[in-house]
């Protein structure tokens, strides 16, 4: 990459002490073993029903292969998606990939899942086999051959063998409240479904959207009918008051034309022919949101717009103190609600101490169907005295949408013991002097004055060579004070290595697969690089908000026009829709479109300093 900035040979000598000084750092990540986890939603179904497997990969880098899953006759098994969990935990990163898979079972038996496989630096992982049991399906009614009358294009239906649903467990919420928006498509028991393609998830203008996990899989009884049902969650937080519209999701189905009941003698000859097969569209009902603003009456003066059910602690870094020395007070913010949306806590005025702001850090966990999680704040505090110093308690006030009230948690007064500053050195505690002798040999003066002054030596450049060393220390004290920043501040980590992994992933783009296995590849790459740099989930921005976005950080328009240009190509490609002939030329247009991106946002108020 070449931005017009670049020092080449600074680059190279920065280069070469940085390797030296990561060397120690490698061996020290490379300690904690990869582990896969394997989990399944239910060990046994019946005929016709799916198994959803989560495959958990922690620990593995980033040039990890997919995991490879050998599935036993009797089931046939289809990518549901993946997700990426980061977090940075005591100056540390760790980070987990979650792969999910559905297993349709269409043969009763007792199975075992082989041991799931990832080949990482050269090594091979196995996980431990799983145990599966698929049992017999009811008995279907009797049918004919007659094609499905009532599996048709069309809304959400009732009574249809195949229809979808969109579906908020809340149309009344306060600003920021969250909602759970729930997209299911239900599948009689009698309907053969072969594909689902062309998936449209709601637009959701104005709420602040998180996907809920993978695709979760269960059976319904509607109108004493048996249905599988797939479900897509989202949890919903509106950002402006006032009537909201989710527009209607879409998918498309491929549906056989017969039912899995009683077929005609010449059935087997045609049965799996290319016209055996037709597209339903189906097109879910729009749902309206009503958003209130919050309450102006009683609203506390703290209060800094947080919204949901919270509680607040606080502890020091360490047990006691002393006077003119830092230490850490971290407060944390837990419970239910937009966790990245939680304001500061009131803080206080405390006497005796000099008080430093060193930043927020944020854990997202989605427990079922709710967004939870923390949100530590850290201030750096200095004792300018000794002895007890007690803290006046720090307030945390929230809207709780439950009780339609506003309310305060409170860490309660804190204690803090604070030692003597420690005594100055350099000195032996005593006054008294003893003369042992004379150990000086005085400089003679009486030289002959002939003698004459040596000419020659070393050069005057040679000096240059003792600040070699001066150089280096100065070249290390660096790259320790650059490794600190970034421990202290993961976002601008992630942003110092975001080109250097997607070229790696380029690198391993391959151009003869099929076009939308490349299309899936490099939306990918691109998503997670803008992830990086922005400090946000690309992959669930809408086209207007990316473009908003890297206009923020002050993209040309040109860019970004390539930016979305690429990014709409692999949607549809991905999804049927658009041309696959070109999808070799893109890996090349990603890699220069990222490569350009690198150098602007360098060049942004987001790579200041840098």
């Amino acid at each position: 990459m070449h931005c017009g900035r670049d020092h080449p040979g600074l680059r190279q000598l920065a280069g070469g002490l940085f390797l030296l000084a990561a060397t120690g750092l490698l061996e020290l990540a490379g300690a904690a073993e990869p582990i896969i986890g394997v989990a399944v939603d239910r060990p046994q179904v019946a005929e016709g029903e799916v198994i959803t497997l989560t495959v958990t990969l922690e620990g593995f880098s980033r040039r990890a292969s997919d995991p490879q899953i050998a599935v036993p006759e009797g089931f046939d098994v289809y990518d549901a998606g993946r997700s990426t969990n980061i977090s940075w935990v005591n100056g540390k990163f760790s980070s987990s990939t979650t792969h999910a898979f559905q297993l349709h079972a269409h043969r009763a038996g007792t199975y075992t899942l082989p041991p799931i496989t990832v080949e990482d630096k050269g090594r091979g992982y196995r996980s431990a086999p799983v145990e599966l049991v698929v049992t017999k399906a009811a008995t279907a009614p009797p049918a004919d051959s007659a094609p499905h009358e009532d599996v048709r294009p069309g809304r959400e239906g009732r009574g249809t063998g195949l229809f979808a649903r969109l579906v908020a467990d809340k149309t009344e919420v306060y600003l920021d409240e969250q909602i759970t928006l729930r997209f299911r498509l239900y599948q009689r028991a009698d309907v053969q479904l072969a594909e689902i393609s062309g998936f449209t998830p709601p637009t959701v203008e104005g709420f602040w959207r998180e996907d809920l996990g993978p695709q979760r899989n269960f059976n319904d009884r509607i109108g004493g009918e048996l249905y599988q049902v797939r479900e897509i969650a989202w949890a919903l937080f509106p950002t402006a008051a006032g009537e909201r519209v989710i527009d209607p999701g879409r998918v498309v189905c491929h549906v056989s034309r017969h039912t899995r009941g009683r077929r005609g003698v010449l059935d087997g000859f045609f049965s799996r022919g290319m016209f055996d097969y037709q597209q339903v569209p189906l097109t879910t009902e729009a749902v309206s949101i009503t958003v209130k603003p919050l309450p102006e009456e009683n609203r506390p003066d703290g209060f800094t717009g947080s919204v949901g059910a919270y509680d607040i602690e606080a502890h020091f870094d360490a047990p006691e103190g002393r006077q003119g020395e830092p230490l850490a007070l971290m407060v944390t913010v837990r419970g239910a609600g937009h966790i990245q949306t939680i304001g500061e806590p009131d803080w206080p005025l405390w006497d005796g101490l000099r008080v430093y702001d060193s930043g927020e850090a944020t854990s997202v966990n989605k427990q079922g169907d709710r967004v939870a999680g923390e949100k530590t704040f850290t201030q750096v505090l200095i004792p300018t005295r000794s002895g007890r110093i007690t803290l006046d308690p720090i307030d945390f006030t929230f809207f709780d949408p439950r009780t339609e009230r506003y309310r305060t948690v409170s860490t309660g007064p804190l204690q803090l013991e604070v030692l003597a500053a420690a005594p100055a050195t350099g000195g032996t505690g005593t006054s008294e002097i003893v003369a042992l002798g004379d150990d000086i040999l005085y400089i003679q003066t009486g030289l002959l004055p002939d003698l004459r002054r040596e000419r020659g030596g070393a050069p005057p450049w040679g000096y240059l060579v003792h600040l070699i060393p001066v150089g280096l220390v100065v070249a290390a004290a660096w790259m320790r004070s650059r490794k600190v920043a970034l421990e202290r501040d993961p976002v601008r980590a992630r942003r110092a290595i975001a080109w250097k992994h997607a070229r790696r992933r380029l690198e391993h783009v391959d151009g003869t697969a099929p076009a939308a296995r490349v299309a899936a590849d490099l939306g990918e790459v691109l998503e997670e690089y803008l992830s990086d740099w922005l400090d946000l989930e690309a992959r669930g921005l809408r086209r207007s908000q990316l473009r908003s976005a890297l206009a923020g950080v002050g993209i040309s328009e040109d860019l970004r026009g390539k930016v979305l240009a690429l990014r709409e190509w692999t949607e549809e490609v991905r999804f049927g829709a658009g041309s696959p002939r070109e999808a070799g030329h893109q890996i090349d247009a990603c890699r220069a479109l990222i490569e350009a991106l690198e150098c602007e946002l360098r060049a942004s108020p987001l790579g200041a300093g840098w």
